[in-house]
């Protein structure tokens, strides 16, 4: 369960955005600006029971990448911080730590476009290291409900077999799947698999987006009605 743990504890000018998700044309690397927002409800589809509401809060950016606070939707309470890169990939979540980031994106985006990457993940409190082989492809744009509302999204698939580093440990293979919003600079969706190393599923997990913030930009239920 630490790798399942490890991951459940992870445009440019708006109107530009909307065009581009409208015309179906490749889509650029998202620009996402301190202040921004997103809320997702967390829920363990294998037990099919709803958890907790979490908020994604852009807190800085800098060299190292964009800054972002984990933080009780209800209460404010601040979680746990992460990193991404500009391009909103992985870099420290859940107590691991990617090098180079986990290649969730290769921006720019359009369907059909496939990628891979080596990374190691190195989860210092637990004292393991984990290498990661990515395979990432863009499947096509895609409606999808969520309880923010329904957007036209692109379907992105990353799989990566991983296995520790030293050997001590046996590995798995991982899934993630996600609906990219190039307005929203996020995904609205994300499910979640893993299995073992003999292929045996025992962890599946979906992140929904139920509300976003962003300065300057139009309500959510406008960018949801515009989306169909």
């Amino acid at each position: 369960m630490t790798i399942k743990r490890s991951f459940a504890v992870l445009c440019f000018i708006l109107p530009c955005a909307l065009a581009q998700a409208g015309n179906h044309e490749s889509v650029p690397a998202p620009a996402p600006a301190v202040g921004d927002s997103w809320t997702y409800q967390y829920t363990d589809v294998w037990k099919g029971s709803k958890g907790n509401i979490n908020r994604m809060e852009v807190a800085s950016i800098d060299e190292a990448g964009v800054h972002v606070d984990i933080k009780r939707a209800a209460s404010g309470a601040l979680i746990s911080t992460q990193l991404f890169t500009a391009e909103m990939n992985p870099v420290e979540r859940g107590g691991m730590h990617f090098a180079p980031s986990f290649a969730r994106y290769a921006f720019p985006l359009s369907p059909g476009k496939e990628w891979a990457s080596d990374v190691v993940g190195d989860n210092s409190k637990a004292g393991k290291q984990w290498r990661y082989q990515i395979k990432g492809k863009v499947q096509d744009w895609e409606k999808v409900r969520v309880p923010a509302g329904e957007f036209e999204a692109l379907k992105v698939v990353i799989e990566a077999q991983y296995g520790s580093v030293d050997g001590s440990a046996g590995g798995g293979r991982l899934t993630e799947t996600v609906w990219f919003v190039p307005a929203l600079n996020n995904y609205v969706k994300l499910d979640y698999q893993d299995a073992d190393a003999q292929g045996r599923l025992y962890s599946r997990d979906s992140w929904e987006l139920t509300a976003y913030a962003h300065k300057g930009a139009p309500p959510l239920a406008a960018l949801a009605k515009t989306a169909r």
